[in-house]
């Protein structure tokens, strides 16, 4: 793909939506001598273990770039969706979903068979960082917006393509949505942040995700660009305000009430 300018990529991200945090640029590392000088790792740094949803948070908030491998991550979940973790038959069999998120294992086991994964061994870590600041070439970029904003996402998506956009839920790892199933998928994901990403990642209520294999990022901006000059559609969303307001019938009888004065003056 065409080579982009990551900060005028954000920037250009920030003319069309006016985010309130960075952009961030995910990367599935395949060797930890990958990870660029000046990175954050969790435990080493910080002397905590993240969750990935904890990491991409504080990229997206603070503006830092945090690599997490097997030893930093503190959620054995999402260790297990990059591959970092083995899997039991325990977790195949849904013990990890029953009385949480399941009445009974076989929905467990479904459950868990829907998360996107990486395979095991395949990578040794992850690195999250603000697009402004990223010295690697991304797998993904993750915008967290308010729906509106995330709306203009999905238009730009469906710029060019048509038709409607699909995406996957669980209320539940949502690490996977946002980092791996555009990585292995192909293509968007718009993510209703779990319940970890709102403990761990400190999401708020009005927050949801949209995220993109950084192989679309071109389309994704001509897709903003052309529905923006095309068809108007904008943010902050214009509204119609070329219309008569109506009122309190107490006020227009008080309206009609000066209209019967001013003609018994005449």
């Amino acid at each position: 793909m065409e080579k982009i300018d990551l900060i005028s990529y954000e920037e250009n991200l920030n003319k069309f939506l006016r985010l309130n945090t960075f952009p961030v640029a995910i990367k599935f590392l395949k060797n930890l001598a990958e990870i660029p000088e000046r990175t954050k790792r969790p435990l080493k740094d910080l002397k905590n273990q993240f969750t990935t949803c904890q990491a991409i948070g504080m990229a997206r908030k603070y503006g830092w770039v945090i690599a997490l491998g097997k030893e930093d991550s503190s959620c054995v979940l999402g260790a297990m969706a990059l591959g970092l973790e083995k899997k039991l038959d325990h977790y195949n069999e849904g013990n990890l979903c029953i009385n949480l998120y399941t009445e009974n294992l076989n929905a467990g086991r479904i459950s868990e068979e829907s998360v996107p994964r990486l395979n095991e061994d395949e990578y040794v870590g992850i690195i999250v960082g603000p697009l402004n600041r990223t010295s690697f070439i991304p797998d993904c970029i993750v915008v967290y917006g308010n729906s509106a904003q995330i709306m203009r996402l999905g238009q730009a998506w469906l710029w060019k393509r048509g038709g409607t956009m699909s995406s996957e839920f669980r209320g539940r790892i949502d690490c996977a949505d946002i980092a791996i199933a555009p990585f292995i998928y192909g293509k968007p994901q718009m993510i209703v942040p779990c319940t970890g990403d709102r403990i761990f990642g400190q999401v708020q209520d009005h927050e949801i995700a949209f995220s993109f294999p950084f192989d679309l990022s071109n389309e994704i901006m001509e897709g903003l660009e052309g529905t923006h000059k095309a068809g108007g559609a904008r943010y902050p969303v214009t509204n119609w305000m070329n219309y008569t307001g109506h009122f309190p019938s107490s006020y227009e009888n008080y309206r009609e009430m000066i209209k019967e004065e001013n003609e018994e003056k005449i």
